[in-house]
C-alpha cells in the first residue's frame, strides 16, 4: 500500500496540510517543522506527487479557524467580535470556504480546539482576533508552523506575522485631540490592562497628544482596569469624584464597553453626559446610540478588518510562498452629543497647581 501524506503527518506529529505546504516550500511553515515533516518523508518512503499529479487532485476543502479571546463569557457580550466575525464569514461564504469559530476558558482549551482542528483532512488556516503580550496560542501557532493572520499589532515574530489592523497610536491621539480642540485641559484615558496591545497603543497615543501640546499627563489621569472588576470600578468612581483634585473634564476609553461602564457611574454619582464630562470610546458599536446623550466614538470598520483578515488568510493559504504583510484598515470619528466644550464652573472644580500639571509621564 502506498505511503500517503496522511502516513507522514502521523509521523511528523503534524497536520496533513503542513505535510502539504512544506512540500511546496512554504515560507509560512518554520525550518524546525519542515526538517521534521522531510525526516519522516524520507524514513516512510514518501515520494511527494509531481506538480502535474498534484493539480489533477481535488482541490481541498478550505477552512478558517476564528480564534476568540479565551474568556468565560467576556469576549461573547463585546459586539466588536461579533462584527469582525461576520465580515470574516461573509468573505469565506463568497470564496466558499467554511469557517469555524474556536475559543474556551482558558488557552489550553483553545490550544487543544486547534489539535483536533488540524487533525481533520483538509487545509486550514487560521485567524486571531486578539493581541496580547506573552500569548500562548500565538506561540503555539507560530511553533507548529501553522497558518494564522493576527487582527491587532503582533506582540511578537512582528517580520513574520501577517496582520490586519487600525493604526491605534493614531486613532489614540486623534481621540485626544478631538477633546482638546473643545477645550479641555485635564483629559484621562480608560482602558484594559497595557498586555492588550490595542489598549496599550491607544494610551500611547493620548499620551503623545497630551506630551506634544503640555497638557496635565499624570499617572493618575490613565486607569488601567479589567472589565467586571470591582476595585477597577472603584479607580474610576475615585477619579470622577468632584473633590479630587485632579477631575478630568473629559475621559477617552479604549472600547465603547468601557465607555457604557463610565456612564454608568456617572449616572450612579450624580455626573451629566455632557454637561460635568465629556467622553469619546472605540469601536461604535450599537451600544453608542442605546445611551442617552448617544456616545461618541471612533469607528474602526470592524467588518471590514474581518473581510481583510479573511482575505489575508486565504491568499496566504493558497499561494505558500506570499510574504508577511501588514494591512492597515481606516478608522473615523462619529460625533454625537456625548461631547461639548467644559462648562467654566467645571474648570474650576477640576482645576490644580501648575506643579501637578507638569508631571508628566513618557507614553
Amino acid at each position: 500500500m502506498p505511503v500517503t501524506i496522511r502516513d507522514v503527518a502521523a509521523l511528523a506529529q503534524v497536520s496533513p496540510s503542513t505535510v502539504s505546504r512544506t512540500i511546496r516550500n512554504s515560507s509560512s511553515i518554520s525550518k524546525r517543522t519542515q526538517d521534521r515533516v522531510r525526516k519522516a518523508m524520507a524514513q516512510l518512503g514518501y515520494e511527494p506527487p509531481t506538480p502535474a499529479e498534484a493539480s489533477a487532485e481535488n482541490k481541498p476543502l478550505s477552512v478558517l479557524g476564528i480564534i476568540m479571546p479565551p474568556s468565560a463569557d467576556i469576549a461573547y457580550e463585546n459586539p466588536f467580535y461579533l462584527e469582525v466575525i461576520r465580515g470574516i464569514t461573509q468573505f469565506a461564504n463568497m470564496r466558499h470556504c467554511l469557517s469555524a469559530t474556536i475559543t474556551g476558558k482558558d488557552d489550553q482549551e483553545i490550544i487543544q480546539a486547534i489539535r483536533q482542528l488540524q487533525k481533520a483532512d483538509f487545509s486550514s488556516s487560521y485567524i486571531v482576533l486578539f493581541s496580547r503580550k506573552d500569548d500562548q496560542v500565538i506561540q503555539y501557532l507560530y511553533d507548529e508552523g501553522i497558518d494564522y493572520v493576527q487582527i491587532g499589532q503582533p506582540a511578537n515574530n512582528k517580520a513574520e506575522t501577517v496582520c490586519v489592523d487600525n493604526d491605534n497610536i493614531q486613532a489614540g491621539y486623534d481621540a485626544t485631540a478631538h477633546l482638546a480642540h473643545m477645550g479641555h485641559k485635564r483629559i484621562a484615558f480608560i482602558g484594559s490592562p497595557s498586555s492588550e496591545i490595542y489598549s496599550a497603543s491607544r494610551r500611547r497615543g493620548y499620551r503623545m497628544y497630551l506630551n506634544e501640546h503640555s497638557l496635565p499627563n499624570l499617572p493618575e489621569l490613565s486607569l488601567e482596569i479589567e472589565q467586571g472588576d470591582d476595585e477597577g470600578l472603584e479607580q474610576i468612581r475615585e477619579l470622577l469624584d468632584r473633590k479630587n483634585p485632579n477631575y478630568p473634564t473629559a475621559v477617552v476609553v479604549s472600547d465603547d464597553i468601557y465607555g457604557i461602564i463610565v456612564r454608568q457611574i456617572c449616572a450612579e454619582m450624580g455626573l451629566i453626559i455632557p454637561t460635568d464630562l465629556s467622553l469619546i470610546s472605540f469601536n461604535n458599536s450599537y451600544f453608542c446610540m442605546l445611551t442617552d446623550p448617544a456616545l461618541s466614538s471612533i469607528d474602526v470598520n470592524a467588518i471590514q478588518l474581518g473581510i481583510e483578515a479573511a482575505s489575508q488568510a486565504l491568499n496566504h493559504l493558497e499561494n505558500a510562498g506570499l510574504m508577511a504583510s501588514r494591512t492597515l484598515v481606516p478608522y473615523q470619528i462619529i460625533k454625537r452629543q456625548s461631547c461639548c466644550p467644559p462648562h467654566a464652573e467645571t474648570e474650576n472644580v477640576s482645576g490644580s497647581d501648575k506643579t501637578s500639571e507638569n508631571q508628566a509621564v513618557n507614553p
